[in-house]
């Protein structure tokens, strides 16, 4: 069963993988109700744990690449690229600003996305499936 096959993927993974990809099974993607009441229950170390990446955060597509999701790590590559240039042209404090944010939006991507690749089979190019806004 679908159930059976999920547990199976998740036990390969380290505990802290198999808490997040547990939550995601138990309660949907971050932009549903579901997801949004039991996140808020949470004691605030679990929901860094379930929504937050510090890999992720200091070495973005890198880390994607390294857990295999190399279709996300080169449209979020893509992305960075494009917003470089855009960067290069305003201050240079709202550059830093807008780059911080950019690396905050993969520390937050990247842990349903790892979920959907990894427990649901989700092969897609898409880093912002499922993600609240």
């Amino acid at each position: 069963s679908q159930v059976d096959m999920d547990s199976n993927i998740a036990s390969s993974h380290s505990p802290k993988w198999q808490f997040r990809f547990d939550f995601f099974n138990a309660h949907g993607a971050p932009n549903t109700p579901t997801f949004k009441a039991a996140y808020k229950a949470l004691p605030f170390g679990q929901k860094i744990k379930v929504n937050f990446n510090f890999f992720a955060l200091f070495f973005g597509c890198i880390y994607l690449f390294i857990l295999g999701m190399w279709r996300k790590a080169l449209t979020i590559l893509g992305l960075t690229l494009v917003l470089g240039v855009v960067l290069a042209f305003l201050p240079d404090p709202i550059g830093r600003g807008l780059a911080a944010a950019w690396s905050l939006f993969i520390a937050l991507t990247t842990n349903y996305n790892y979920y959907l690749e990894q427990v649901k089979g989700d092969t897609s190019w898409n880093p912002f499936k499922g993600m609240r806004w």
